[in-house]
């Protein structure tokens, strides 16, 4: 546990010493932070929260946006049941936009897999985000264009190959698509060397299963899973997060909010 929160502290801002320290380049993401490393930040909180101005900063240098959501409840006047009340309106929309980008995601591996038309691909996508038939045909031509650019080496590769699901959808099914299109161009070995862009690793794993010749039904299947056990993993910190910033709201002790967070671990 001493690694894990050595580890924890140095993703996240927090610090023993009364300064709080600048954040790493490096963005903690809660999607995929362990379970663990969310308890060991908000008990840290619970240590410093008493002294001035740490909530401030706190919310100053934090960037994810669930968690900065909450620290913002937390400094309110709102009382701790409505502070639960509204982090689970945030937790369902949240929750809503992770699952259509990972289908997203899914259906751009699984059109590469079958070596799939990418404008049959952006249909799939626009039964999850409906676009016009002008913005349609605006996304596809945009990233046929990148990825012809991207052969040539005439655009920067981390801008156009970045798969996260913090993008914004838009920018989302551009990247995705540009995938598509250089799958029918490069070998697959050749696709996966632009993986080191990838930031989600339910993306990425899916690109390797393509190259180690899985079938498209064991690809299929295995995206499924893995997309139900992400969501339910990240529920399941949001839930634990927003308990946690209540008890924060209610003034219960240190003793008191590590038992809350035993029950989920």
């Amino acid at each position: 546990m001493s690694e894990l929160k050595n580890k924890v502290k140095k993703l996240f801002l927090l610090k023993s010493g009364p300064e709080i320290r600048k954040r790493p380049d490096k963005e903690f993401d809660l999607v995929e932070m362990p379970l663990e490393g969310i308890v060991v930040y908000w008990l840290s909180l619970a240590k410093l929260y008493p002294r001035k101005n740490v909530l401030e900063q706190e919310i100053a240098l934090t960037t994810e946006p669930y968690v900065n959501f909450l620290l913002k409840l937390l400094r309110s006047n709102l009382s701790f049941q409505q502070c639960l009340d509204l982090a689970q309106v945030k937790i369902d929309n949240f929750l809503i936009d992770l699952e259509k980008k990972l289908i997203l995601m899914a259906i751009s591996v699984l059109g590469m897999a079958h070596k799939e038309n990418p404008q049959q691909v952006i249909i799939r996508f626009i039964s999850k985000y409906p676009l016009s038939i002008i913005y349609e045909s605006k996304v596809l031509a945009t990233a046929k264009k990148v990825a012809e650019h991207l052969l040539a080496k005439r655009v920067p590769e981390k801008k156009f190959l970045e798969i996260d699901h913090r993008l914004p959808p838009e920018r989302l099914m551009i990247n995705l698509l540009v995938y598509n299109f250089l799958a029918r161009r490069v070998s697959y070995q050749q696709l996966q060397s632009y993986a080191k862009c990838v930031r989600s690793f339910y993306f990425a794993e899916g690109l390797s299963l393509i190259v180690d010749g899985f079938e498209v039904d064991f690809i299929k299947h295995r995206l499924n899973l893995q997309q139900k056990e992400i969501i339910a993993h990240t529920k399941n910190k949001m839930e634990l997060s927003a308990r946690l910033c209540a008890g924060l709201k209610q003034g219960l002790s240190y003793e008191d909010l590590s038992l809350i967070s035993q029950a989920y671990l």
